[in-house]
């Protein structure tokens, strides 16, 4: 992508710049969120038969992964991570890539865990600079819908990953072959964003200096962060868990697939979609909706016997938990401008926090309860939680 193209003005180049830093990022949140982070599901229910670990240990591993999510975070941060966020985040790309090819390794549940911890802290640090370079280039564009683009990244590695997954498992693959294709998958949509995305021209690293914000405004985004953390613990559980729910129903292969695929495609549009909610009714109201359908779903995935009721708990899943991602961190980047690479980061703090309770807590009561009812409830539970918490914001804000 040029960056010196010859005449026609600035304002051409500044488009294609802002539309290609987008894709681009995309790429990146399909392989570190979508397959890095997510891809974890689908395979759950061959690494349980091939492995013999048991959900408990299931659990705890995914747990390892949002631990790592949330150091990942808490580096991202520094000052020093920051100024060079571009090289960390290629870092972060590379790492994602080993880790998934190291999941074919048979290692047994700790040094899964292992693997996981650093995958996860990979993740983060794709997803904290990526938003923050590509928010930069679309703000200065003005061109805010462009962010919507930029999280349909993750439902696209979500569904790209399900499908290998099923097609690998027709094909009688191993639980480790279909790491290794993943892995290679996570190579080719590493390769634009490592060429692309880049400091854009004429941009400054964000000042240091706090301007002050009212104690209304601060109390505002640390509702918002909260909101965030139960978002978290909310939708992890179904989204580690539920292709194994699926597997205890007649049909259960090809309802894996789609009950998976249905997630990713599902949160591929809904970044805009929701983005189209946000400017009619405002940002705070549509996070609360969102938060009120994503509870239905995960009840509907909890309380579902048959195929319909688990697909559309599965598209209001995919359909809102990446676009209150998304909302959420927007807003509170507007909120707090002045850092938002620390911003991003303090909320992933939260939303990480949230996602290592999950998956322990839902894997073990499932297994001590023999169904993913009970977590299933709670986790609806929290979500309307996070509801109750963005409207409080709304009214503070």
């Amino acid at each position: 992508m040029s960056r010196d193209a010859a005449g026609g003005g600035h304002a051409p180049v500044l488009a294609v710049t802002g539309l290609g830093v987008a894709s681009a990022g995309a790429c990146a949140l399909a392989m570190a969120m979508g397959i890095g982070r997510f891809a974890y599901t689908p395979m759950l229910p061959p690494m349980l038969e091939e492995s013999g670990i048991g959900l408990s240990a299931a659990g705890l591993i995914a747990s390892a992964n949002f631990l790592g999510y949330l150091l990942g975070a808490l580096l991202a941060t520094h000052a020093a991570f920051a100024r060079r966020r571009v090289g960390w985040l290629r870092v972060g790309l590379a790492a994602s890539a080993l880790t998934t090819a190291a999941m074919a390794l048979d290692v047994g549940a700790g040094g899964w865990a292992a693997v996981r911890l650093a995958s996860g802290l990979a993740s983060a640090f794709v997803l904290v600079f990526t938003s923050a370079v590509v928010f930069e280039v679309i703000a200065r564009e003005g061109r805010p819908m462009l962010g919507s683009l930029l999280y349909a990244g993750v439902g696209i590695g979500i569904a790209a990953s399900a499908l290998l997954v099923y097609v690998g498992l027709e094909a009688g693959a191993s639980a480790a072959l279909l790491w290794w294709s993943l892995a290679g998958l996570s190579v080719l949509l590493a390769i634009a964003p490592w060429r692309s995305l880049d400091r854009p021209p004429g941009t400054v690293p964000p000042p240091h200096a706090d301007p002050g914000r009212s104690a209304a405004q601060r109390r505002t985004l640390s509702r918002l962060v909260w909101s965030y953390g139960c978002l978290g613990f909310g939708y992890v559980i179904t989204a580690t868990f539920l292709v194994v729910m699926v597997r205890r129903l007649p049909d259960a292969r090809a309802l894996e697939f789609w009950t998976w695929a249905v997630v990713g495609l599902a949160g591929a549009p809904s970044n805009w979609l929701w983005a189209k909610v946000a400017a009619r009714t405002g940002s705070y109201a549509a996070i609360v909706a969102a938060f009120a359908l994503e509870a239905i779903g995960v009840a509907l995935a909890a309380a579902g016997q048959g195929p319909a009721a688990l697909l559309v708990g599965a598209a209001l899943l995919g359909g809102t938990f990446m676009a209150i991602t998304a909302l959420g961190l927007a807003t509170a980047r507007e909120l707090a401008p002045d850092r938002p690479d620390q911003t991003i980061a303090r909320m992933t703090v939260a939303f990480s926090l949230g996602q290592i309770a999950g998956p322990a807590i839902g894997g073990w009561l499932a297994e001590r309860s023999g169904s993913f009812a009970a977590p299933s409830w709670l986790a609806a539970a929290v979500l309307l939680v996070g509801a109750a918490l963005a409207a409080a914001a709304a009214r503070d804000g």
